[in-house]
């Protein structure tokens, strides 16, 4: 018989260190982040060990933390595949693949690449998902998925896709009024709310990767999700952190320009990721080709309408 087991605690654990944070542990669960801490020092009192190191401004995991995290992913992953399997036998077979992607790299870098896939495989229609379920990697519905990270995917096949470079972006007419990085004091610094946790260790990484004073930055603007940060600065309405494949195609049409030569090579890089037995599918070994492809590829131009009487 099954001990009575803390499930929502092991849980909120689980993503607290996958996720390396209470608040998009909070976030991801639909539940507070002091709802989150509470569940957290529940499981450590039950246990009698500590789980998690608090930090500023991320949250570090414990050997006994990351050791009880990893065997709850994978008990409760396979739980999960059991699960779909029984379900998926009474529904009808998927035709063309489910991909998972982060929201912001979904808009930004695959949907303008999406188009040229369904030219070369018109019969392999791919649906796109930016849902948190899809993106992680221990139970995703989805065929594949493009995930964020700094690697280490357990019994899964991982392949780097792209690595990330980091620096500040902004409209050309702005650029114009930033002379150094002192001037950023000045500006409206853009943030996205899925990353605003960490957002000062993000320009703090940069100024110190790239050797250069960071000032105070006091005036900060936030937004959903990094389109929307990518597209508020290309309508002039501040600075924000570039993020290579984010803002590749915008800084090659020239609607983004990096005020600073720096740039700062991120810890974090894009992986394709799926079950090892996916690679046997033929939609996600086309899709595996072709994006690898896009990846090495230079980034896109999109022509610039002419003007109209």
């Amino acid at each position: 018989m099954l001990k009575t087991l803390p499930f929502n605690a092991l849980r909120t654990l689980e993503a607290v260190v996958r996720l390396r944070g209470f608040q998009r542990a909070a976030d991801e669960l639909n539940v507070t982040q002091s709802a989150v801490s509470q569940h957290i020092r529940q499981l450590e009192d039950w246990l009698g060990e500590q789980l998690v190191v608090r930090q500023s401004p991320q949250i570090a995991p414990t050997d006994h933390g990351a050791q009880l995290a990893v065997a709850v992913r994978d008990g409760f992953g396979a739980i999960e595949a059991i699960c779909d399997r029984l379900r998926n036998r009474r529904t009808p077979a998927r035709r063309g693949l489910l991909l998972g992607a982060p929201p912001g790299f979904a808009f930004l870098w695959l949907l303008p690449r999406l188009l040229r896939f369904d030219d070369q495989h018109p019969d392999m229609p791919v649906s796109l998902s930016t849902d948190p379920k899809s993106l992680d990697p221990g139970s995703s519905d989805a065929d594949a998925l493009i995930a964020y990270s700094a690697g280490g995917f357990p019994d899964m096949h991982a392949e780097k896709l792209m690595s990330e470079t980091m620096a500040p972006v902004c409209a050309p007419a702005l650029a114009a009024q930033i002379t150094d990085v002192s001037g950023l004091g000045q500006q409206v610094i853009l943030h996205d709310m899925l990353s605003v946790a960490d957002h000062t260790s993000t320009w703090d990484f940069w100024a110190r990767e790239v050797n250069l004073p960071l000032p105070h930055l006091p005036k900060v603007r936030k937004y959903g999700q990094a389109n929307l940060v990518i597209q508020a600065a290309i309508n002039g309405a501040g600075v924000a952190m570039g993020r290579g494949p984010l803002v590749a195609d915008a800084i090659a049409q020239g609607t983004l320009v990096y005020p600073f030569a720096d740039k700062a090579t991120s810890q974090l890089s894009y992986w394709f990721v799926c079950r090892h037995e996916a690679l046997k599918s033929p939609s996600v070994q086309a899709f595996r080709a072709w994006i690898h492809a896009e990846a090495s590829a230079p980034p896109l131009i999109t022509p610039h309408a002419p003007p109209q009487a």
